[in-house]
């Protein structure tokens, strides 16, 4: 029933899309805030699973930040950058979305501040380098996925990619 009821949601939101003209698109762009330098990365596609329900941060102690990883319908994802630091771990309420980042950005990726739905604020990572802020350029959208780049090392750079919230699909799922 859940693949059913994801076929469903698919379905909709494709046919959505291919109806709304170009000054009404529902997707949009943020970033990509660091350096840029290394192996590039993309949780696209695995956002088609569901909403994000969890998400955690590694961080390099007093500095950058080191790995990230989230979770999509409650299934973790790849883990992309260096798995090393203090580790995190957020699970978000049913029906939360994390409408906001913030950070600040150098070479690497040194802060990460997720603002959710439900008013909640997550800060990892240290206050240096640039200040960034990324919103939704539509209004009611939230997170889908993330993309960026990774070294050795840590993140280096990190852009936000915002759609509609997925839960109106797999509220009725379950």
């Amino acid at each position: 029933f859940p693949h059913t009821a994801l076929l469903v949601c698919t379905t909709f939101m494709l046919s959505l899309s291919h109806s709304l003209g170009p000054a009404q698109a529902r997707f949009s762009y943020s970033g990509e805030y660091g350096s840029a330098v290394g192996t590039s990365f993309s949780y696209s596609g695995d956002h088609l699973l569901g909403p994000i329900t969890a998400f955690r941060i590694w961080e390099y102690s007093n500095s950058f930040i080191k790995a990230v990883q989230f979770q999509y319908a409650g299934k973790w994802s790849k883990t992309y950058g260096y798995e090393q630091g203090t580790y995190h771990e957020v699970t978000l309420f049913p029906g939360e979305d994390i409408t906001q980042v913030s950070g600040k950005h150098h070479t690497y990726v040194y802060q990460l501040i997720f603002i959710t739905s439900h008013g909640r604020i997550f800060f990892f990572g240290q206050p240096a380098g640039e200040s960034f802020n990324a919103v939704p350029l539509e209004h009611g959208n939230s997170l889908a996925f993330i993309s960026g780049h990774h070294n050795g090392v840590g993140i280096t750079g990190i852009a936000m990619h915002w759609d509609m919230s997925s839960w109106h699909c797999t509220s009725g799922g379950h």
